[in-house]
């Protein structure tokens, strides 16, 4: 590691003690708002530092360990590495302009099948109904989403349709005249031909053995901001407890959680979070300190005990004031 290099500080996982603690109290009806801040605060840090994990993969902007200033990658976008190899791929909802892949699309609807007419979510298993009448046998809809063209947006629901390219066939790794940094004199190399090549020095190879090259190659990064130097392959080795491939539910908490205002609504965010741990189990030990076994024991658990959301009927410091 580098001398001035530094690592990566990332926000802790939450107990699983302060939870139970928090949701005790839930379940008397009162709040108890240090444990509401508690909890609460440290979710949030840990969605940010996964929403800031998932936007280095997808978009190459890895935060500065020392000042948090976002460096672009330079190395990423010359071997088409996103965030699982389709960098290529991505395009933008027409209607809320979210940043998507035709997969992950896919992926929503077979995690929360939806109708295709109304776009609200079926109900039961063997069929799957909707409240427009439409009754779907589960192993035809999931058919169905593979060979469909339009699909809803998982961000705000909204018809798209599937973007040119996305195909295995029609698939277009990389521009034919994409311009590079040649490795010999540091002047610009083109990609044609499935060669990178420089008319300066000469310089000539396959792709295949350049991209492996570069896969290898420990990528150095400046910060703009502080002048901080540090190479990637530290900072994603430090990121890797933090690696997901869903990372929606940290960034909607994110969005959603300094917008609340009282302790009812700061109790309803922790609650939607956690609600949607527990029906996607794997995603849970990214946010909740133990192994998979004791985080699912510990989500069931709650899930029996706060109905409705979790929205007790006081506040635990007015009740001490009174």
């Amino acid at each position: 590691m580098p001398a001035n290099e530094i690592a990566m500080k990332w926000a802790p996982r939450v107990k699983q003690a302060r939870i139970r603690r928090l949701y005790r109290f839930a379940g008397l009806g009162v709040y108890d708002e240090d444990a509401l801040d508690d909890v609460g605060t440290s979710l949030y840090a840990r969605s940010v530092d996964i929403a800031t994990v998932a936007d280095a993969f997808q978009n190459g902007r890895v935060a500065c360990p020392r000042c948090q200033t976002r460096v672009q990658r330079r190395i990423d976008p010359l071997y088409g590495m996103g965030w699982h190899g389709d960098r290529g791929r991505w395009f933008h909802c027409p209607h809320c302009s979210s940043r998507l892949l035709w997969t992950e699309c896919r992926k929503a609807l077979r995690e929360k099948p939806r109708c295709f007419d109304c776009r609200t979510l079926l109900k039961g298993k063997n069929p799957l109904r909707c409240n427009c009448g439409t009754k779907w046998d589960p192993r035809a809809y999931h058919r169905s989403i593979g060979s469909r063209v339009r699909l809803p947006c998982p961000s705000c629901r909204g018809l798209i349709r599937k973007p040119e390219g996305s195909g295995r066939k029609r698939r277009n790794r990389q521009s034919n005249d994409e311009r590079l940094l040649c490795p010999g004199c540091q002047g610009t190399a083109r990609h044609t031909g499935g060669e990178i090549r420089c008319e300066g020095c000469g310089y000539r190879r396959r792709w295949r053995d350049y991209r492996k090259g570069l896969k290898r190659r420990d990528e150095r990064l400046e910060c703009e901001g502080c002048g901080h130097v540090f190479t990637w392959q530290a900072w994603r080795k430090s990121a890797r407890p933090l690696t997901t491939g869903n990372p929606q539910p940290a960034r909607d908490f994110v969005r959603l959680w300094p917008t609340c205002r009282t302790p009812e609504q700061r109790m309803l965010q922790i609650d939607l979070l956690l609600q949607t741990l527990h029906g996607r189990g794997p995603l849970a030990p990214l946010f909740i300190e133990g192994d998979e076994r004791r985080i699912r024991a510990l989500l069931d658990e709650l899930a029996s005990q706060v109905p409705a959301h979790g929205k007790p009927e006081r506040s635990l410091v007015a009740e001490q004031v009174r």
